[in-house]
């Protein structure tokens, strides 16, 4: 038996919202929910691990004055207290804390967590040291969710053993057991990464924003390119997206959890991702 497998539970902090046919080219017109989904990820011998974070009312705060202001403008955010990740694991138990990308949905509570270790890769540092404060809202950045000092305690993917995949590339494996290894998924968001993870039942691939709906993958249905506008690096988003279809075609059991993805929030309580 492997003594390495992770269970993955899939949980959901606020909600923002956004036009149908703007996450599916071609859809109609009409608002939908994104919820902005997180995962907890429970090692063997690491513990409790967070793969994102959610929002908090933390977003509401920092977004309150301009320029921030204009990040809330354009996302429309819900979330109420009792959905934080703080009141659905508790601080003490976090050992870890995974960060996909630095956009607000995904590291809203991080300063919930100052005991975990936190994860980024070397892109998303280095784009967070680079974009000024006042800056920060037209990345997707809001520097008031990050603790002090967080940059200098922050861990690299990059610094962990890596691991070549045929079809991913190079990833690095966090704790050097195969149980969680990080690949790079850019395009939407500066070094955004997801989590090869197994579990008992196959691995899962949390793969973030690297898409919002699964027919992107399935079907071909990307977003509009209306969305490029938003995004880090639409060449690179696009190349992530045929790279993902070719893993799913060869891997077609392993599920690709996407943050925003109405399958994933199927996932949400109780878990099914075990």
């Amino acid at each position: 038996m492997n003594e390495n497998y992770v269970s993955v539970s899939i949980c959901s902090a606020g909600h923002c919202f956004a036009y149908a046919n703007h996450v599916t080219k071609g859809a109609q017109k009409t608002k939908i929910r994104f919820e902005a989904t997180w995962a907890i990820l429970k090692h063997p011998s690491k513990g409790n691990i967070l793969f994102d974070t959610g929002y908090t009312k933390r977003f509401h705060t920092a977004t309150k004055y301009f320029p921030n202001s204009i990040y809330a403008m354009l996302t429309k955010v819900e979330i109420d207290v009792n959905q934080e990740a703080k009141m659905q694991v508790s601080p003490n138990e976090v050992s870890h804390v995974i960060l996909s990308h630095l956009h607000a949905d995904h590291v809203g509570g991080l300063k919930d967590f100052p005991n975990a270790n936190c994860w980024a890769s070397k892109k998303c540092l280095d784009q967070f040291i680079k974009t000024p404060k006042w800056r920060g809202f037209a990345k997707g950045l809001l520097h008031e969710l990050f603790p002090e000092k967080w940059i200098e305690n922050c861990k690299t993917f990059e610094s962990c053993k890596s691991k070549t995949h045929e079809i991913l590339g190079k990833g690095y494996d966090l704790f050097s057991d195969n149980s969680i290894v990080m690949y790079s998924l850019p395009g939407h968001a500066a070094g955004q990464c997801g989590a090869l993870i197994q579990t008992k039942n196959g691995p899962v691939f949390l793969v973030a924003d690297a898409f919002w709906d699964m027919r992107a993958i399935t079907h071909g249905m990307g977003p509009d390119p209306i969305v490029r506008l938003f995004f880090d690096d639409w060449k690179a988003y696009n190349i992530t997206l045929k790279k993902l279809r070719k893993f799913h075609k060869a891997y077609p059991t392993i599920p690709l959890i996407a943050t925003h993805c109405p399958k994933t929030v199927k996932m949400i309580d109780p878990p099914k991702m075990q």
